[in-house]
């Protein structure tokens, strides 16, 4: 788990984000912390299920971020157009999912209760290194965006990733069986884990 320490970003203790590579566990450790804590909240899983409602909330959500903020709207999508995403479908998919959760962000307000994010905006970062081509300055797409006060890290060996992804019913846009892939997700995931670092996030053991 990684606590945030710096003073130089806005957070919430209320916030927690899980972070990992597909099939590492994030939804095991997030039904965990449901089951620790019953009044908390998963936001990825409250999103509309079919993909006809979760493009339009996406589509709208970017809509009311670029309204309310219409120069970050903007800086943001030009750094991720920087990182030199593969093709137009990867492009849409990193750019709608870091403005997805940059609105996400912007709405929880009730303290009473945990946001858990499994595809927050760490895990929106990873896919921008995963899919992309060039070095992009990820640092400053956190400038003035609200951050979560904790971040836990899901993780299994290769073998286990395989051996879950075959179990998978949904297509992973990640193929395990491609080594190369594999090690580009890896590599993805150590920038990622690096950034947390950068921005101030302090490991902590959790206790048993």
């Amino acid at each position: 788990m990684y606590i945030l320490k710096s003073q130089k970003y806005a957070s919430k203790d209320n916030y927690v984000e899980v972070l990992g590579m597909p099939s590492s566990g994030k939804t095991t450790l997030v039904g965990n912390m449901k089951k620790n804590d019953p009044g908390s909240i998963d936001v990825n899983a409250s999103l509309p299920k079919s993909k006809f409602g979760r493009q339009a909330i996406k589509l709208l959500y970017m809509a009311q971020l670029f309204m309310r903020s219409p120069r970050a709207f903007v800086r943001d999508t030009k750094i991720i157009l920087s990182s030199g995403q593969k093709n137009t479908k990867d492009l849409y998919s990193v750019l709608s999912n870091w403005h997805l959760n940059a609105r996400l962000y912007a709405l929880k307000n009730d303290a009473d209760h945990l946001y858990i994010w499994d595809q927050g905006l760490f895990q929106a970062v990873w896919s921008i290194y995963f899919c992309g081509s060039k070095e992009f300055d990820a640092i400053e797409l956190f400038e003035n965006k609200l951050l979560p006060g904790k971040v836990h890290f899901a993780d299994a060996s290769d073998a286990e990733l395989v051996r879950r992804s075959r179990n998978r019913s949904r297509r992973m846009r990640l193929n395990y069986l491609n080594q190369g892939e594999l090690e580009k997700g890896r590599y993805a995931l150590e920038k990622t884990m690096h950034l947390i670092e950068e921005i101030g996030y302090i490991e902590k053991q959790e206790s048993t």
